[in-house]
């Protein structure tokens, strides 16, 4: 009996290695033949402010810090929420809600929200994932009138969800550089990042979790826009030498959502070679987030960066004018 489970275990191990491997192959043959939407003159805005309401760490103890992510983004048409948080321990109201009361800040403050992707520490919990949703609390709260801009199909009561797959304008000065697909050990995920432009310095991208992986992040948005990149804000999903998220032992961000599966998770030697790609671009601006990514990664980039480097916390602004 004991050898027959084994057998079991080490062919079901098998069928998901290959699976996954398959799985790689298919992602990078589409990306390689992918032909991008340009976006040229989509307008611009003079200021941009981001408030972070979800991550890790904070400001204040009287913030909750979670793993998870959401952005307050305000520029001079718009204010967005990008992501909704975790809630992993179903608490009402939940981080994001409690951060907001905080911060005096309501639903009625925002115009739209925008989903970098469908995972349960962006959408709100794994529950709202599991019924193909999202929600900001334990019960969805009403979002009549406002728009989800989601880069797969989503629903969500009363609310118009536009899926954009593809680069494509979302407000002025605003855009999503479009879908990038990455086949995780856990599964198949698409993932889209929030391009701004800020009048007289350039685009200041938004990221969630970074599954794109940086080189595919830059490379698109480059292929997308003519603007140059002025900063980047949020997580690249760097959890070495440890992530926040652990079950019995096992490190779940770093062994099953990063890297190239459980047997090539992410090392440092990758970590070191994106800092010096990012150098390259020579941004003005660079503030990584810490829901997926260490302390000692946080602090290489404070140190390759400098001056240019803003911490991401819980209840404090980053703000860029012209």
């Amino acid at each position: 009996m004991a050898v027959a489970v084994l057998l079991m275990a080490l062919g079901l191990t098998v069928y998901f290695i290959i699976g996954f491997q398959q799985g790689k192959a298919q992602v990078e043959s589409e990306w390689n033949a992918t032909q991008v939407n340009k976006i040229s003159n989509f307008g611009s805005t003079k200021t941009l402010s981001i408030l972070p309401l979800v991550n890790w760490n904070t400001a204040h103890d009287r913030f909750k810090g979670e793993a998870g992510v959401s952005y307050l983004i305000k520029t001079d048409s718009q204010t967005l929420l990008f992501d909704v948080g975790f809630n992993a321990k179903g608490e009402s109201p939940s981080p994001l809600q409690h951060n907001m009361q905080q911060l005096g800040i309501t639903v009625n403050d925002i115009d739209s929200l925008f989903l970098s992707h469908h995972h349960l520490d962006h959408s709100g919990g794994q529950q709202w994932v599991n019924k193909n949703t999202i929600s900001l609390g334990t019960k969805q709260v009403d979002l009549k009138g406002k728009t989800i801009y989601s880069p797969t199909a989503i629903e969500y009561p009363n609310t118009r969800v536009k899926v954009i797959p593809d680069a494509s304008v979302v407000g002025p000065g605003l855009a999503s550089i479009g879908a990038i697909s990455r086949q995780l050990f856990m599964g198949r995920i698409e993932e889209q990042a929030l391009a701004i432009n800020v009048e007289g310095k350039g685009l200041v991208l938004i990221v969630g979790c970074g599954h794109q992986t940086l080189p595919k992040i830059l490379q698109r948005t480059q292929q997308v826009f003519d603007e140059p990149i002025y900063g980047l804000v949020g997580d690249l999903h760097y959890p070495v030498p440890q992530g926040r998220l652990s079950l019995l032992g096992i490190n779940l961000q770093r062994i099953f959502a990063s890297g190239s599966g459980p047997l090539e998770p992410i090392e440092a030697a990758t970590i070191e070679n994106e800092i010096e790609l990012l150098k390259k671009i020579n941004p003005s601006l660079v503030a990584l987030g810490s829901h997926d990514t260490s302390n000692e990664v946080i602090e290489d980039f404070s140190e390759a960066f400098g001056e240019r480097y803003r911490y991401v916390r819980v209840g404090e602004w980053i703000t860029l004018a012209k």
